[in-house]
């Protein structure tokens, strides 16, 4: 099998992976595990996803490069809006704005919106916030879509549960390329573990229509059908944004409920935990073109490993 960083550059061939790139990435993974002759399931679910068809920033009659992160259409008029995407109050979400992340040089999209929204770079705000005229439109159209989660293990009574979601939006190499090859890994290399445990490549994790929190769809599609099944588990541990730096065990109850909002949260906090990288990092790249593998290496990504496996006892 591939090395870790080899199988992230592989997954990422298919960025970005929303809609078709999504698609394509489950069809990679169940190759995969027919080709290795692991025996998986399939659990498809139905989700409405925004798909930004057109994006424009007219700068003093200059065209800036930008690009849409809102799930509706319309225009941008005037830069009295301006945020910081790296900020999410609900009082941002009801005007019409432009945004960018300060930490990262590339255009990126940590937060999609419910009014029109065009994302910049940060060097491009001093031409902005200096113009005398600035105009926006952005043009979106809402998608109804097939996912599909993708189990591998023990689905009727397993001890830990394992996921790792597999879209992306833009590269999605650390975020969350990195958790699917440490999952595909742990598949093939300790297979005694499909006994107890139920690995689960999750679909959908970044974009929905869904009212308050947007993201995390998929992982509660898969909690209404395996409600029970995850109600028994003993431990249930998320593999996301790993390999660029020392992994860590997250168990914050506010970073799991804003990395992994299921509705039952509030009461299987205490069994449930990450295995993250570096936040910091992943700033400076996240949602973007940037995340591309750059700040990656092979060695974090078998820290990374090892921590996953000594979680799950293998």
């Amino acid at each position: 099998m591939k090395n870790f960083i080899e199988t992230v550059q592989e997954i990422i061939s298919f960025s970005p992976r929303q809609l078709e790139g999504e698609q394509k990435t489950a069809e990679y993974l169940i190759t995969f595990l027919r080709d290795a002759g692991i025996p998986f399931f399939t659990e498809e679910f139905t989700v409405d996803i925004p798909l930004v068809k057109q994006a424009s920033l007219i700068v003093d009659e200059e065209s800036m490069v930008c690009e849409g992160s809102c799930f509706v259409s319309g225009k941008i008029s005037g830069k009295d809006h301006i945020i910081s995407s790296l900020y999410f109050d609900a009082k941002l979400d009801q005007s019409a704005h432009i945004n960018f992340n300060p930490q990262c040089t590339a255009i990126s999209l940590p937060v999609y919106y419910h009014v029109p929204s065009i994302a910049v770079t940060p060097t491009s705000m001093h031409k902005i916030i200096d113009a005398d005229h600035v105009q926006g439109q952005v043009d979106v159209e809402r998608i109804k879509h097939r996912s599909v989660h993708i189990l591998v293990g023990n689905v009727i009574n397993p001890t830990k549960i394992c996921f790792a979601h597999y879209d992306s939006i833009k590269m999605g190499a650390v975020d969350n390329a990195s958790g699917v090859s440490i999952m595909m890994h742990l598949i093939k290399e300790h297979p005694k573990s499909l006994k107890h445990t139920l690995y689960v490549f999750a679909a959908n994790e970044e974009l929905s229509y869904d009212e308050g929190i947007y993201w995390g769809h998929g992982y509660r599609e898969f909690e209404k059908v395996y409600e029970s099944v995850m109600m028994q588990a003993q431990q249930i541990i998320v593999i996301d944004s790993v390999g660029n730096g020392i992994a860590k065990k997250i168990s914050d109850k506010n970073i799991l409920k804003m990395g992994f909002p299921i509705v039952h949260m509030e009461e299987w906090y205490e069994k449930i935990f990450f295995i993250a990288g570096d936040f910091g990092h992943l700033m400076t790249i996240y949602h973007s073109d940037h995340d591309d593998g750059r700040g990656m290496t092979e060695g974090h990504m078998i820290q990374a490993y090892d921590k996953v496996c000594d979680a799950l006892d293998i």
